[in-house]
């Protein structure tokens, strides 16, 4: 599979090589390539940075890692690429809430329009771990999932399962709306019990009875 990355920050770097080892095609789009070669070394594989438009070309995931607030222009402005790809936002929108009590995944799918195909997924979990499937407990982490396409979904589930991983289905985009407050509330309490050597490797798990 194809999968174009939007950004070059640690999650899109930890990602990318969790999937560029999983056997995916990887790209990334960066405003600046010639700047960010070192990322595609870093993750190895035939991974390349490259400009957003070639990243998504033939790319049949996009995935949008770039800080929020550059989110919603991205989406409007490559809107005929994005509609009809999966589209993984896994951006946070902290103290840039959306108005109306809509999360930042439900703004990005309006603003790519008729034919999105939005998942939000790895708004949980801290970048520092996506090697880590598996805490130093033995637990394995997850990571909260939700869409209105159900063949979108399966293909992000799958993409979740290959990192090690644990997919967990939230349901419908709208579940983002609880999923977007966890993130700063999770970065909170890792903070506060930071002096028992959390250091970003906390995570939220769903336990069943």
């Amino acid at each position: 599979m194809k999968i174009a990355i939007i950004g070059t920050g640690k999650m899109a770097t930890g990602l990318g090589r969790a999937w560029s080892k999983a056997g995916h095609n990887v790209m990334f789009g960066s405003r600046d390539p010639a700047a960010r070669q070192d990322v595609a070394r870093e993750v190895g594989g035939v991974s390349q940075v490259v400009t957003h438009d070639q990243a998504m070309s033939g790319a049949e995931v996009v995935v949008l890692t770039t800080p929020y607030i550059d989110v919603e222009p991205f989406a409007r402005e490559h809107a005929d690429r994005l509609r009809g790809k999966v589209v993984v936002d896994i951006t946070n929108p902290f103290d840039s809430v959306p108005a109306g009590g809509v999360s930042g995944p439900e703004v990005t799918a309006k603003a790519i329009g008729q034919g999105a195909r939005v998942v939000a997924a790895f708004k949980t979990n801290f970048a520092g771990v996506l090697d880590q499937p598996v805490d130093a407990s033995g637990v394995q982490r997850d990571v909260f999932y939700c869409g209105d396409d159900v063949v979108a979904k399966e293909i992000v589930r799958r993409l979740i399962d290959v990192t090690g991983f644990r997919p967990v289905d939230c349901g419908a985009l709208k579940a983002a709306r609880a999923l977007d407050p966890m993130v700063p509330l999770m970065i909170e309490m890792d903070r506060r019990l930071g002096g028992k050597g959390l250091g970003r490797r906390s995570h939220w798990k769903f336990v069943t009875p």
